[in-house]
């Protein structure tokens, strides 16, 4: 399944505040777990977006049990010096995990959302849906977009950035706690 929402976020303090905080765009690859709105309430934009999308404007119709939401914030850039302009091809799953164990454990859902106020070109989201060795479904990304699928069935990957910093917040919904959690590699707030 791929569904993608253009112009998602109607809230404009909401979507002012994901663009301005510096601090969510500072530590990019930090992953964090947020056990969800029903155990504590939302403490940053990332976790403020996340009540957003999954549970007060959820776009599809979904029957899940959820533990929680992994998410972190993703940067390439054509631009800046030592960052990378793309993202290699690949599942999301507990990486910690399976370095340790050599078994996945995967996420039951995922989703992407582009940030208003990034200018770049390139960048596109490519998802595998028919396999490494056929052409991928690429979906533009575009500000205020909002892209779910399933990351532990598709393989994927982001194409080159060729101008300008490509930001993106990436949100996992668990059904059980990842394992990172309890080994100390993915922080709870």
């Amino acid at each position: 399944m791929i569904a993608v929402f253009d112009d998602f976020i109607k809230d404009q303090l909401l979507l002012n505040e994901i663009s301005d905080d510096q601090s969510l765009w500072s530590r990019t690859g930090d992953y964090k777990y947020w056990k969800g709105w029903w155990n504590v309430d939302p403490k940053n934009s990332a976790q403020r977006l996340i009540q957003y999308i999954w549970r007060d404007n959820i776009p599809i119709n979904l029957n899940l049990n959820i533990d929680g939401f992994e998410y972190w914030t993703g940067m390439q850039s054509a631009e800046i010096e030592g960052r990378r302009n793309y993202l290699e091809r690949h599942f999301d799953d507990d990486v910690e995990y399976r370095k340790h164990t050599g078994n996945r454990m995967f996420p039951v859902l995922g989703c992407v959302y582009y940030p208003i106020g990034s200018n770049f070109s390139g960048g596109d989201l490519a998802i595998y849906t028919e396999g490494e060795d056929k052409s991928p479904e690429v979906i533009k990304s575009l500000p205020n977009r909002l892209v779910i699928f399933n990351p532990d069935r598709y393989i994927h990957e982001v194409l080159e950035v060729t101008e300008g910093t490509r930001r993106a917040i990436a949100i996992n919904l668990w059904d059980r706690e990842p394992w990172s959690i309890g080994a100390g590699y993915i922080k709870i707030e």
